[in-house]
């Protein structure tokens, strides 16, 4: 059991004990004023005589389930039992119309931010997964509130938007994606509620599960393959075997091709990505043999196309597969013990996202690409980039190592000139080569750790060199100082090259001053034939 699943059982096992089986939150004081605001409001609509005669509210989903583990979430999703959100949050406005300055009086008082903001309409648009009206504030005393009504959710055979309608809280907690996420707290008594009668066990045991058929919820909507991964990846759960049992199920994983946009797929791929626990996630869609669909051959496909091969083919999944997990294993083993000199300069923690994401591109080459490029797959610039200088940063890798020394003979212009061609993504493109040369080379243990040494040492250089800022070096003269150099009017397809050249000169001649320079350009008026 994981230290992260042992903190959770205490956690929630304690709280179990205490409340006797009903979990009572304590609530911090910009929930509270937010509980207090809500129960206001929700009196104000009951007692005005209108068509809404009784209306119960309750914090779902994530904030529920992070509350219980000790976490804390400016996110919170309020259910409501008779009205849509949209409606509710007009409702709202209206309310605070007279109240406001009470609240934000109080807010002052609690030192929590001052701050309600207007409502923010979310219509539904199938097309975005959006499917259901949301009012949304961005901040009510500094929390992020979005208001829906409770649903059930009915899909057609061969589509993953669900048709809805209003529920009860146990038909909206069955239709989430896992019990732990369909825990209600109730506003009005300060309860924790499970209706689907395993979410407090789960959160307890650190398991994941969905709350109906594993095998129905997902052939309902596949793209839940993935959000359940992200969840125990998250949270450091394991998932519950006979979710995982659906899981696996090719034509479930075929789904996420045919039934499942693109769109939607790479919104959970970024989630994941940002994500604290990305390698365990990875993991898990290596387990179930994901490569394919997640990173490559997730689209619609047309009537007369079947999806990818691969995924016909149960028993074999191709070079890519293995491949990518080699990449990603790598990446995991620099972050917890490679070199220092090379984690600290190649991986660096506000790029991490952008460091997994480079992992499932390993595989590809450019011709992919541009396959990609044509079904209008994102793809980030730096994966390009990193495909097309892969062979000269290898090639000047092998050079400074040649003869085994180090530092190498390469001089310090042509390296500096590289990582300025390579520009602001350099890192990226770097751990690229490294990660591509692993897979090549196929090394294991001893092998594998003297390949990436040889990595290490070329980074060093970099470093040592100090050519970490090499794209953002500007030439020591500008165009004018070049023109009055040559004592010219106006300049040429010359100058161009002059500035790149003078560059390299710089690099080369690291202490040089301005006059330096200017003595050295009038040795090249001849070069540019000006």
């Amino acid at each position: 059991m994981t230290q992260i699943k042992k903190s959770t059982t205490n956690i929630v096992n304690s709280r179990l004990q205490t409340a006797g089986q009903a979990p009572v939150l304590h609530l911090s004081p910009a929930e509270e004023l937010l509980r207090r605001l809500l129960l206001a409001c929700r009196e104000s609509i009951v007692s005005s005589k209108n068509d809404v005669t009784t209306l119960d509210m309750w914090f779902v989903g994530g904030w529920v389930r992070d509350r219980l583990l000790n976490g804390q979430s400016s996110d919170i999703d309020v259910a409501l039992s008779s009205m849509t959100g949209i409606r509710f949050g007009h409702a709202l406005e209206n309310y605070l119309q007279k109240e406001k300055h009470k609240y934000l009086d109080e807010a002052r008082r609690y030192g929590v931010p001052p701050v309600i903001s207007k409502l923010h309409e979310m219509k539904k648009n199938s097309k975005k997964s959006k499917h259901i009206e949301t009012g949304r504030f961005h901040s009510i005393f500094g929390l992020s509130v979005d208001f829906v009504n409770l649903r059930k959710e009915t899909y057609g055979e061969a589509s993953t938007i669900p048709q809805m309608e209003f529920g009860t809280p146990e038909e909206d907690a069955h239709r989430r994606d896992a019990t732990i996420n369909a825990l209600f707290y109730n506003l009005k008594t300060g309860i924790v509620e499970d209706h689907t009668g395993l979410g407090l066990h789960d959160l307890a045991a650190g398991v994941i599960r969905t709350p109906s058929c594993p095998f129905e919820a997902i052939g309902d909507d596949p793209l839940r393959i993935l959000r359940l991964i992200r969840i125990a990846a998250q949270l450091g759960f394991r998932i519950e075997r006979e979710t995982m049992n659906a899981m696996r199920i090719v034509e479930l994983r075929q789904q996420l091709c045919t039934m499942v946009s693109r769109q939607r797929v790479e919104a959970e791929l970024i989630k994941i990505l940002r994500g604290k626990n990305t390698f365990s996630a990875f993991q898990l869609i290596h387990e179930l043999h994901l490569y394919s669909p997640v990173f490559y051959d997730a689209l619609p496909c047309t009537e007369d196309e079947r999806p990818s091969w691969v995924l016909w083919h149960p028993g074999w999944y191709g070079p890519r597969h293995s491949e990518w997990a080699r990449a990603f294993e790598t990446v995991a083993f620099l972050l917890g013990g490679g070199p220092k000199t090379l984690r600290k300069i190649l991986l660096q923690p506000e790029k991490m996202d952008d460091i997994w994401m480079l992992t499932a591109f390993v595989p590809m080459d450019l011709d992919q690409l541009d396959d990609l490029a044509e079904r209008e797959v994102k793809v980030p610039g730096f994966v390009s980039q990193s495909m097309r200088n892969h062979p000269r940063i290898q090639n000047y890798k092998d050079e400074i190592m040649a003869d085994g020394s180090f530092p190498g003979k390469l001089p310090r212009g042509s390296l500096g000139m590289l990582i300025r061609t390579c520009g602001s993504t350099w890192r990226l493109q770097i751990l690229y080569a490294l990660l591509k040369d692993d897979v090549d080379q196929l090394g294991y243990g001893n092998e594998k750790l003297a390949l990436i040494m040889q990595w290490s040492r070329f980074v060093e250089y970099i470093s040592k060199a100090k050519l970490e800022d090499a794209p953002y070096v500007k030439p020591i003269l500008n165009g004018h100082d070049i023109l009055a150099l040559y004592d010219l009017e106006k300049g040429g397809p010359f100058m161009q090259q002059a500035l790149e050249d003078l560059v390299r000169w710089q690099f080369t001649h690291e202490n040089a001053t301005k006059e330096d320079a200017m003595e050295w350009m009038l040795t090249q008026r001849e070069t540019y034939n000006v």
